[in-house]
């Protein structure tokens, strides 16, 4: 490889990781979160926060519902805070958007709504070790 060619290669390569990088890195909410009966483990997903499903309270459900994403398209809006993503939600068959923030309390607090924030719900996600509950998909 001639010497302009390799330059050139280089400052390719250089560029890709600067701008890929801020994707790469992992999330201040990446791990494994509780909310009500359901456990997800929030991950990055090609530059946004994305959620699966790990365990389920009801046995019953753990066979259609483990593994699953339910959580997609968070995008970083500030420092501790997420929007434009979306969730789905099992038992309603419907998809709603979703809002995120990281608390002071190393809490996560979830806005669920259609169309409008302020007349959705919030829901609170703590975070808890990984597989530390029965049943674990």
């Amino acid at each position: 490889m001639g010497r302009g060619k390799w330059a050139a290669a280089t400052i390719v390569a250089l560029a890709w990781i600067v701008t890929a990088a801020p994707n790469a890195r992992a999330s201040d909410v990446d791990g494994t979160w509780k909310i009500k009966g359901v456990v997800l483990d929030i991950f990055n997903c090609h530059g946004t926060v994305c959620g699966r499903i790990v365990w389920t309270r009801d046995p019953q459900r753990r066979r259609t519902e483990c593994g699953r994403t339910i959580v997609w398209g968070l995008t970083p809006n500030g420092p501790s805070t997420w929007t434009g993503g979306s969730i789905y939600d099992p038992d309603d068959d419907a998809t709603y958007n979703l809002t995120a923030s990281l608390e002071t309390d190393g809490t996560m607090h979830a806005r669920i709504y259609r169309g409008i924030p302020w007349l959705g719900k919030t829901e609170i996600l703590s975070r808890i070790a990984p597989r530390s509950l029965d049943g674990w998909c």
